[in-house]
């Protein structure tokens, strides 16, 4: 009951400090914009250009490796091509194109359904990256059934890349129809775990034995499912905790655990955990209208405090998880300003997620309302940079990230701090040349459903150092 009470003095103590307008309607979900002179606090960064016109997106494909550099993937949703994979040497400001993914696969894109994104984070381990490919090929939101004069999908794979060679290969392949969406790597047992969707299958692949497994559906038929009656928005980040043990979340707010050392089924769901209540606020209005999205977006373990810390998908509530006391708690009301209070957050919850190398900072790359410039058009948010310091149970707004002549990044999924101690992201980017508006709007067929409204262009994002947010 103790640790209850300080939970909620804690939302009612936020509340007061930053002067959120509990009274002045917060059940009402809208977004909003607000004029950039009146913006006062602003971050500035810095773009670096991969000239990837089809280029459309970025999730969490973002690392700075051993070497110096970062890595990182463009993907692109028109299926005649694959999506790209870069390098950056932030000493050199230069910029490497290294593969289209479809050749060190040994597949033609102009051909057949290839590799379109890479949607999971990459883990360096003994000199090579691991990563995983996903598809980007859908109708009526789900994979290609029909793929007109192409063969189907056949599948997401684990892969590696060799920082040293420039070597890639392909470990192995999941079902048809299924990508990899999300990826995880016990560095210690040499184990990667995956995700795939739609069909929610946890998968993993044991570099030693050269062994895929599969170990069944974690969220019923996924998104695979009839909507919204048997429909589970898959997990997009997974846990692993210093013993090994795997954890992802479900749309219902469940929360599951895979435990290696269990057989013959290692899958179980922890009883009595449900992401739902953990929250700051709710409307019936806002939770009858269905489809609320309680997995985790985000979840990271600190080795400070033996726990993870992540944010929820549909209201960014920003939570801790103790699995060994099977523990969670609700920490704030992760989101700028203007959208707290609101019983779900109209901008979701984003993957550019840190723990910083102090151990108690966090931060977060949040969208929040646009800043408006009279007579340039419109953007669909704003991009802004959270953080919250874990021993003062302290949450801070830094600002708008904006470039140069005021450029406006406006989404963003990633967010890695460099050697230099620099953060870094790969951010949706506003278009100001009209020349290449044209050229980009010609080129890309469309994008992802969240952007598709908008001409962007995916560029690398470099921020000031990390510790001027920490203090």
């Amino acid at each position: 009951m103790k640790a209850v009470w300080r939970t909620m003095s804690w939302a009612v103590a936020l509340a007061v400090v930053q002067g959120l307008a509990w009274a002045e309607h917060p059940a009402v979900v809208e977004k909003k914009s607000i004029p950039l002179e009146e913006v006062r606090k602003r971050i500035p960064c810095e773009f670096f250009q991969p000239d990837f016109p089809i280029g459309d997106s970025n999730y969490h494909s973002l690392v700075a490796a051993s070497d110096g550099k970062l890595y990182f993937s463009i993907d692109t949703h028109n299926t005649d091509y694959a999506c790209r994979f870069y390098s950056f040497d932030p000493a050199s400001e230069a910029m490497t194109m290294i593969a289209e993914l479809d050749a060190p696969l040994g597949e033609d894109a102009k051909k057949e359904i290839s590799q379109g994104k890479v949607h999971v984070p990459f883990f360096e381990h003994e000199g090579k990256l691991y990563f995983a490919t996903h598809t980007s090929f859908y109708q009526g939101g789900l994979p290609g059934y029909d793929a007109g004069d192409k063969p189907l999908y056949t599948g997401g794979r684990f892969m590696s890349y060799d920082m040293r060679t420039g070597a890639f290969e392909s470990l192995a392949q999941i079902i048809p129809n299924d990508g990899i969406i999300t990826m995880i790597m016990d560095r210690e047992k040499e184990v990667l775990y995956g995700l795939s969707w739609p069909s929610a299958l946890l998968v993993s692949y044991d570099l030693e034995s050269k062994e895929l497994r599969c170990w069944g559906a974690v969220q019923e038929r996924g998104e695979w499912g009839h909507h919204p009656q048997e429909w589970s928005r898959v997990c997009r980040t997974l846990g692993l905790d210093p013993k090994g043990n795997l954890y992802g979340s479900t749309m219902d707010g469940r929360v599951w655990k895979y435990d290696p050392e269990v057989r013959p089924r290692p899958l179980s769901y922890i009883k009595g955990l449900d992401l739902s209540r953990a929250t700051f606020s709710q409307s019936a209005e806002e939770t009858l209208k269905g489809d609320f999205q309680h997995n985790w977006r985000v979840v990271e373990w600190n080795p400070a405090t033996n726990s993870f810390f992540g944010i929820v998908w549909e209201t960014t509530a920003l939570f801790e998880f103790v699995p060994e006391k099977n523990y969670i708690r609700a920490l704030a009301d992760f989101r700028p300003e203007a959208y707290q209070g609101m019983p779900r957050n109209p901008e979701i919850s984003q993957l550019g997620f840190i723990i910083a190398p102090d151990q108690n900072t966090i931060l977060y790359l949040a969208h929040g309302p646009a800043a408006e410039i009279e007579g340039v058009p419109a953007v669909q948010s704003g991009l802004y940079l959270l953080s919250y310091d874990i021993e003062k149970q302290e949450m801070k707004n830094h600002g708008l990230v904006i470039g140069r002549n005021d450029r406006r990044p406006f989404f963003a999924e990633s967010l890695v701090i460099g050697k230099d101690d620099r953060l870094y992201s790969v951010a949706w980017t506003e278009v100001t040349d009209p020349t290449r508006r044209s050229a980009i709007a010609e080129a890309r067929a469309f994008g992802p459903e969240e952007t598709e409204r908008m001409v962007y262009e995916i560029q690398l994002l470099r921020l000031p150092k990390w510790r001027k947010f920490s203090r």
